[in-house]
């Protein structure tokens, strides 16, 4: 009898001989290998996507710290570089110098301490 290929029919209906696959498939263990492949692959490519959609967000925010009951407002962007410094002007009025200056630094740190925060909140978040 002369050799006749076997004419494939529609997928998932054929059974081919010598396969491991599932019963009544045609995947090959090659073929399921590779699947599972392209599936890490794109939940990889998925998780990338998402990572740069955070990041994005993230670098797009500003952080704020206030000082002197909410008179004195430090704005800081996303790697704590201080961006705005808004000083109400009854703060210049009744602080002298020495206390105004100490109320602006701790206005700016707590914001630099927002934007860290935000960071490592970024940096730690569970990943799939």
């Amino acid at each position: 009898m002369p050799f006749m290929p076997e004419m494939p029919g529609p997928p998932g209906n054929r059974e081919t001989a010598g396969t491991t696959g599932t019963p009544g498939t045609s995947e090959t263990p090659g073929s399921r290998e590779m699947r599972e492949l392209m599936e890490r692959l794109d939940a990889v490519v998925a998780s990338a996507r998402r990572a740069e959609e955070r990041a994005a967000e993230w670098s797009a925010r500003q952080f704020v710290g206030r000082a002197d009951e909410g008179r004195i407002v430090a704005r800081t962007d996303a790697l704590g570089t201080l961006v705005a410094l808004e000083i109400h002007p009854l703060s210049r009025k009744r602080l002298d110098a020495r206390r105004l200056a100490d109320e602006i630094t701790a206005a700016v740190v707590m914001a630099e301490r927002a934007a860290t925060d935000a960071r490592d909140e970024l940096m730690n978040a569970p990943r799939p």
